[in-house]
């Protein structure tokens, strides 16, 4: 079993369209929208222009109207005048210039730091996934490490207290070989005591020179390690993300040691108040790229002067091509 899921969790990761992203969705030149009220005011007159009946309905009911009219023209939808309204609504669109990403700068260097907080307490000797909780930490942190590159990273393991292994380095292979020795037995109290990291996760995030991201992988949290992070998370700006490392019962594979239903709320709780997100574990690489791409969103956040938007709204201009096309029709013009 344990063959099987190494060999899925070293697949590739692909970068696929994140949803999360559309949060992120404005204009870049939002004045341009407001375009679309001339132009809709001069589509009504082409409209009303055309209604050769409109001096007859204040005389006639509109039974008799029906009647008596040639409903042939009216019948038309595909008209200049309807796909000039559409071909408007797109430019005006385009000149506004929507975008929801962000695109790197030449210039642009990643000052952030992850700081990963590893738990290595008596239950991340687990077996509900194989072959532990903590191996497979360890395996999502390598496989995090191999997509982040050569980013700042530090690593702080804890049960009943805190270290720092590793300080802030860019020398991934270093914190590959720490992680090889970590054990559940490797601190003197193997039961967890999440509060612990706060004061190693700070110096550390002393040193970073910009807003950075700590990473904490566990089964588990409390009230007093909640109120702890949030008294740190509330005077600066950098996030907690929480990596439940367990089964989850809402995979519909949960054994009887998997994450509860309340563990699951208490650790939603704990990212919260470091102004993060929780990420289940899967069996497969999409919690790493989750992981990743949380990661990158915050860089973003925090750095928008140096990250310029992308504009979306080139790809627009392909639908006005046929539309445009359309004016080049015998006759097109002569049919408004």
């Amino acid at each position: 079993m344990s063959s099987l899921f190494d060999l899925l969790d070293g697949a590739a990761i692909s970068q696929t369209f994140n949803l999360a992203q559309l949060a992120n969705f404005h204009f870049l030149r939002p004045w341009w929208l407001l375009a679309i009220v001339p132009l809709f005011i001069f589509y009504r007159s082409l409209v009303e222009k055309d209604d050769v009946l409109k001096q007859w309905r204040g005389h006639m009911s509109d039974k008799v109207i029906e009647h008596l009219a040639l409903r042939q023209q009216q019948s038309r939808k595909f008209t200049p005048k309807n796909f000039f309204a559409a071909f408007a609504i797109i430019g005006t669109l385009v000149m506004a210039g929507p975008s929801w990403t962000k695109k790197a700068s030449p210039f642009f260097v990643d000052e952030s730091v992850l700081v990963i907080a590893l738990d290595v307490s008596a239950s991340m000797q687990s077996d509900d996934i194989q072959p532990s909780r903590l191996m497979r930490a360890k395996q999502k942190i390598t496989q995090l490490l191999e997509l982040r590159g050569d980013a700042k990273t530090a690593l702080v393991v804890y049960a009943g207290s805190a270290h720092i292994a590793m300080p802030i380095t860019q020398d991934r292979e270093m914190i590959h070989h720490f992680l090889d020795v970590l054990d559940t037995g490797l601190l003197p109290v193997p039961e967890s005591s999440p509060q612990s990291v706060v004061k190693p996760v700070e110096q550390l995030l002393a040193q970073a020179e910009t807003a950075s991201t700590v990473l904490l992988l566990t089964d588990k949290t409390n009230t007093e390690a909640i109120n702890a992070f949030k008294v740190l998370f509330d005077k600066q700006q950098d996030q907690l993300l929480v990596w439940a490392i367990a089964e989850n019962p809402n995979s519909g594979l949960a054994s009887a040691t998997g994450l509860s239903s309340d563990t699951l709320a208490q650790l939603s709780n704990l990212a919260a108040v470091g102004h993060g997100e929780l990420i289940t574990f899967t069996h497969n690489s999409d919690d790493v790229s989750d992981v990743n791409q949380a990661i990158d969103n915050n860089m973003f956040a925090v750095n928008d002067k140096a990250q310029p938007w992308y504009d979306q709204g080139y790809p627009l201009l392909f639908l006005l091509i046929p539309l445009q096309a359309l004016w080049f029709r015998r006759g097109w013009t002569l049919q408004w």
